[in-house]
């Protein structure tokens, strides 16, 4: 196991945390919802130095260098760069995803390929075209090759997503495993928890069994998968049964009654995100170290979800009241 020293995070956490003081905060999203239109939302986000120079229709360009920007400042400032490869693998896992459903629908998908993998994403459709994975790591290797068969038998495209996402989670966990850092830790523990406990509120209410939720759930949690699923198969009172007994009951026992009453399951999925937020929130009381530096790549990852939420509402002429809805918690 790696060893963590927090005085060897000193100058990256100030550094990030200097970077966080130019970040959109939650008075720089609402200003852009409430603009009268998509270019005067666009301006906003140019003010805090994002996308600055490119057209608007490219704005999905510019908050993708935006944060490639982050990635690549973080590692090349933090000591442990491996350490911060955990936060990259949901991009390996959406570039898999997407090489295997385009080799089967002979589609070409290269423009939506994402650049923040741990692995290139030329070099990626390079070994997926030769069969042969040599810088991807072995769990989501194993389970690109799984989902390749699984598409090619059976036809089904959802059947990659459950494999390759599964995969990442758990390829999340074995490299949390490597460091002795339990701040790290508590973060993917909890990721790991939360896209479980999503899993099964939305797969129940779709109607699917007890197999399928089984194998969308991902190993490395606190919430015991065989407890969820027992709970699964007796009901939506039971799965909330299961997360009442569990570290997340404070968190999210809030959106238990629109669960029950079949009501949208926009809250439960909000009040997840705001755990997660508020576990990372832990960091500002420390001076230096780790910590700081993996909320701001998560704040970072918040600032671009949260403004592209919005452009893309203001471009659809969604109303304000809406649009603030649709954000979670921030860290700035």
């Amino acid at each position: 196991m790696k060893q963590y020293q927090d005085t060897d995070y000193l100058h990256a956490s100030t550094r990030v945390r200097t970077l966080e003081t130019r970040m959109l905060d939650r008075r720089d999203l609402q200003k852009m919802i409430e603009c009268r239109n998509f270019d005067e939302a666009f301006k906003v986000l140019n003010d805090a130095g994002i996308a600055v120079g490119r057209d608007p229709a490219d704005f999905e360009e510019g908050l993708a260098q935006s944060l490639d920007e982050a990635y690549t400042l973080v590692e090349k400032i933090a000591p442990e760069k491996e350490l911060f490869s955990i936060f990259r693998y949901r991009y390996d896992g959406h570039n898999l995803k997407t090489l295997i459903k385009s080799r089967r629908t002979h589609g070409e998908y290269d423009q939506i390929l994402s650049g923040l993998g741990n692995v290139p994403a030329k070099t990626l459709k390079t070994e997926f075209e030769n069969g042969r994975f040599e810088k991807l790591c072995r769990t989501l290797a194993e389970a690109a090759e799984a989902a390749d068969e699984s598409l090619a038998k059976t036809g089904d495209p959802q059947a990659v997503d459950i494999i390759v996402d599964r995969a990442v989670l758990e390829a999340m966990a074995a490299k949390a495993a490597e460091f002795d850092f339990p701040f790290l830790t508590d973060y993917v523990t909890a990721y790991i928890d939360m896209a479980n406990l999503r899993s099964a509120v939305r797969i129940k209410r779709m109607g699917k069994d007890v197999f399928f939720l089984r194998r969308v759930l991902a190993a490395g949690g606190r919430v015991d998968r065989g407890r969820l699923t027992d709970a699964f198969a007796k009901g939506m009172e039971e799965i909330l049964s299961v997360i009442s007994l569990s570290p997340y009951e404070k968190a999210l026992e809030p959106s238990f009654d629109l669960l029950r009453s079949g009501g949208a399951l926009t809250q439960f999925e909000r009040a997840c995100d705001n755990y997660l937020v508020a576990l990372l929130a832990r960091s500002k009381l420390v001076a230096y170290g780790a910590e700081p530096v993996i909320a701001y790549l998560y704040a970072k990852e918040s600032e671009v979800r949260a403004a592209r939420i919005v452009l893309t509402s203001k471009a659809a002429g969604v109303a304000p009241a809406q649009i603030t809805e649709r954000l979670r918690d921030t860290l700035c």
